[in-house]
């Protein structure tokens, strides 16, 4: 009886200790495909808002943000946890598709999908990326 009563208590260490063995994963982040996207409009950190339509930046557009690599940080809330961010507003004609946020913390760059995760990208791609619209 000793035995098992020692055995329930090492097991519920383990446990505490390891958090019941679940840890939050993000999700890969997931984009529709390019041939869904007629649009995307920008508004950068600084308040410059601007649209394109172009096959081509479309499609450099869905690669370069497909880059990010997934943080052990979720997205809680509907709006980043930072005073300064900017919008990819990702459009199907009129209709708002998808809505992703970057910004800088912590000299890190991320993007944010709202509820489910927050991904880091490379920053030069990113300034790249708006520098090029067209």
């Amino acid at each position: 009886m000793r035995k098992k009563g020692l055995l329930i208590c090492f097991v519920i260490i383990v446990m505490l200790v390891t958090g019941c063995g679940s840890k939050t994963t993000v999700p890969p982040l997931g984009l529709p495909d390019t041939e869904e996207i007629t649009a995307v409009e920008v508004i950068t950190i600084d308040g410059f808002s601007c649209s394109c339509s172009d096959r081509e930046w479309i499609g450099q557009f869905v690669s370069v943000i497909s880059s990010a690599q997934a943080t052990d940080k979720p997205a809680i809330q509907d709006y980043p946890a930072s005073n300064y961010y900017g919008e990819f507003i990702i459009l199907n004609g009129e209709e708002v598709i998808e809505c992703i946020y970057y910004y800088i913390k912590d000299s890190g760059t991320y993007i944010e999908k709202t509820y489910q995760g927050i991904y880091e990208i490379d920053m030069d791609e990113l300034k790249g990326l708006i520098r090029n619209m067209k």
